[in-house]
């Protein structure tokens, strides 16, 4: 088990002047992915303080954190420019965006250093004393502002420093030295390296590749930014399947280079957001696929960069961490493990809620019913509304009840993220799911085991899942409606020949048994209850493991439908 965590997030760059972030959190809050960096934009430097506050209130409410703030476009370069103003201009746009980052509670603001004319490279020498001196000032001022690192991205050309290796050994340990020796607190300076950088020399010839690049920020390297490129690092783009088959940045080796050495990083805990640009933007036929390009490259980034997860620090509670279980697997990252409160000890739940972030649980599923729709009423919305407070999971509110507008209302209020209604009690599902996604939640339609899938045909434009119940609704403990797991096949054949990404949450016997058949078929959220996570017969952390074990085995029966069709199944424990 490294000690060494890493993690996928995502910069914010695709949707500037395309989507809204709340629909950029939601995606990423149903991948999940919890770090955000913020990319500037042109307005930011002179937005009201009010747009980061609810910036980031927006960003909580889908269990997700701006960690860290980043330039996008090269504008805080003034310190390399000769002609008057430049400089005065850059000073006070990198203080207000220091100012920004402290709004949005990021721990991190960082920029490339500039960029030198290239009919003017005699003055890159002059322009780099000139950054490190306000570079000086600026630690003292992160620091009183309550930022910890800025950071620096090293480039692709040598008129943008630091690019070469002694360029950025250099900067960094003059920094550095600076801080060592001030007096007085300052932020720590650290590299955002890209993935992508490398140096190729004016006849194209690759001088440093991307991961020789990438060894030399380790001393300082505080973040890193995860983007694909061609050979000569021409262009840049993601890692969908067609984009990872033209470039040449394996994520996995990335991975593998900071397990391998570190020993050598200042941190212990380490983010690789995201970094695309996404289709052409201002094109009906190109912007709509931006979603999909996203979930696709963050899938692949999730599965082979992260180490297994721990648990995330729970809203306000500093920056606590636990250690998962040493014996356990990390599940793939596109199966999700959604622990059913309900079958969870109610009365220690608190402990129960740390015991399940520590076994790496993805979200917390509630049970929401009202004794008419489903014959029980084991929880209350208030119980989500006090347990917000207590852990920084995702909250997915499955409502089986009769009066949906109702408790549509009241999720939100109740810090969920996830919402499901049923297609049976819904008299108006289109116009219900959209008022889910309107209040920022992830909206998704729930189906009983005799409800045929057409229910759902002519709302797929509005779901972000789909959870199938493989029993009927009201209790724990039920055998498996056989019937049910066919049709987890058939849905994922009707939403894959959409082409929408729409992932399939299953509830109801989620047995050690069942799940790998379940996943086979094509789930990709388990609703762990008494048959699985929460069995009495061992452990919590074992039950865990043996859940994982099963998915591994489940993911392996999908990628070799010949042996799912001939109906090999899991032993891992009980039924």
């Amino acid at each position: 088990m490294p000690s060494l965590s890493l993690r996928v997030g995502a910069k914010t760059d695709p949707v500037e002047y395309r989507y809204s972030y709340p629909w950029l959190f939601r995606i990423l809050a149903s991948e999940g992915v919890r770090d955000v960096q913020l990319g500037t934009f042109f307005e930011l430097y002179h937005l009201p303080d009010s747009f980061f506050a609810e910036l980031r209130r927006q960003a909580a409410d889908h269990g997700l954190r701006i960690h860290s703030l980043f330039t996008s476009h090269r504008e805080l370069g003034g310190f390399f420019r000769e002609e008057e103003g430049f400089v005065a201009v850059a000073r006070g746009n990198y203080e207000r965006l220091i100012e920004v980052g402290a709004l949005l509670g990021a721990r991190s603001v960082g920029c490339n250093p500039g960029a030198v004319l290239r009919d003017r490279h005699e003055t890159k020498r002059a322009g780099v004393c000139r950054y490190i001196e306000h570079m000086r000032a600026l630690m003292q001022r992160a620091a009183d502002a309550g930022i910890e690192w800025l950071t620096i991205e090293p480039m692709s050309c040598e008129a943008e420093p630091p690019t070469l290796p002694s360029e950025i050994v250099s900067l960094a340990a003059e920094l550095d030295a600076f801080r060592l020796s001030c007096g007085r607190a300052t932020a720590r300076v650290g590299y955002c390296a890209d993935a992508s950088h490398g140096y190729a020399d004016a006849d194209r010839r690759v001088v440093f590749g991307p991961m020789r690049l990438l060894g030399e920020c380790l001393p300082w390297l505080y973040e890193l930014h995860l983007r694909n490129t061609d050979p000569v690092f021409e262009s840049t783009f993601g890692f969908t399947e067609d984009e990872r088959e033209r470039g040449i940045v394996r994520v996995d080796e990335v991975r593998e280079l900071l397990l391998a050495r570190q020993a050598e990083l200042p941190v212990d805990e380490l983010v690789g957001y995201l970094e695309i640009a996404g289709p052409k933007l201002g094109r009906d036929y190109s912007d709509r696929h931006l979603e999909g390009m996203l979930r696709e490259s963050l899938r692949h980034c999730r599965e082979a960069f992260e180490t297994p997860r721990r648990a995330a620090p729970a809203h306000g509670g500093g920056t606590r961490v636990r250690a998962p279980e040493a014996s356990v697997p990390a599940a793939p990252p596109a199966v999700r493990i959604a622990p059913s409160v309900m079958c969870a000890d109610m009365g220690r739940l608190a402990e129960e809620l740390a015991r399940l972030e520590d076994a790496g649980a993805d979200m917390l599923h509630f049970d929401i019913m009202d004794a008419r729709f489903a014959p029980n009423m084991p929880l209350g919305l208030l119980l989500p509304e006090r347990l917000r407070a207590v852990t920084a999971l995702p909250f997915d509110l499955h409502l089986m009840v009769c009066d949906n507008g109702f408790f549509v209302s009241r999720a939100a209020e109740a810090g969920a993220q996830w919402v499901s209604v049923h297609v049976e009690s819904a008299v108006h599902l289109d116009r219900t799911l959209a008022d889910i996604r309107e209040r920022g939640m992830l909206a998704g339609a729930a189906l009983n085991p005799s409800t045929p899938l057409d229910r759902i045909a002519h709302v797929l434009d509005r779901l972000d899942f789909v959870l199938l119940m493989m029993v009927n609704p009201g209790f724990a403990g039920q055998s498996l409606v056989p019937a049910t797991l066919p049709k987890i096949a058939a849905c994922r054949r009707m939403l894959d020949a959409t082409g929408r990404p729409i992932p399939i949450e299953v509830d109801g016997n989620v047995s050690f048994a069942n799940i790998p058949r379940m996943v086979a078929a094509g789930a990709d959220i388990l609703v762990a209850g008494s048959s699985s996570l929460f069995d009495c017969g061992a452990s919590l952390a074992a039950n865990a493991a043996n859940m994982r074990r099963a998915i591994a085995e489940g993911v392996a029966l999908r990628a070799d439908p010949s042996r799912a069709a001939t109906g090999e199944r899991a032993s891992h424990g009980r039924a």
